[in-house]
């Protein structure tokens, strides 16, 4: 895979967090992400998934019946969906991810997740976080691809 535009971001708060956002020949859009910012993500990833476990049993204790569909499909799901951490830097084609810069400047990244499109990842970064011509570019080309696809 060839790469045509590339944006790289860094954390404020956490410089170890940073990586790159690539836009392929292919018309594949991909998240390069440094091993602290896939750490990151994946301890997130952690913590939502003890959350949702937590509800699970909670509501299994007040509808015993549905409580066991409910921890059976909670166990499912953080196993459907529990790759996020490897799987965030599969390339993914341009039209089912969206960029955009806000009015500030920034960038937000949304996307489905590879396992099914219930999972949704939304990444964001200020404008002190990226490269203001670098991000010009890489949004226009993928604006560019983006619409080559729809087409």
């Amino acid at each position: 895979m060839t790469e045509v535009a590339r944006m790289r971001f860094k954390s404020v708060t956490k410089p170890n967090e940073h990586g790159q956002l690539a836009l392929n020949e292919d018309g594949t859009f991909q998240i390069k992400p440094s091993p602290d910012l896939r750490e990151e993500m994946a301890r997130l990833e952690e913590q939502a998934l003890q959350k949702s476990t937590l509800i699970g049993y909670g509501l299994g204790g007040a509808l015993i019946a549905a409580g066991a569909l409910v921890v059976a499909a909670g166990w499912y799901m953080g196993r459907k969906f529990g790759k996020l951490g490897t799987s965030l830097s599969t390339p993914r084609p341009v039209d089912e991810v969206d960029v955009v810069r806000d009015e500030s400047g920034g960038v937000h990244v949304r996307l489905s997740g590879i396992e099914s499109k219930f999972q949704t990842i939304q990444m964001g970064w200020n404008i002190d976080e990226i490269l203001d011509e670098e991000a010009a570019q890489f949004v226009s080309k993928f604006d560019e691809m983006k619409r080559q696809t729809t087409q």
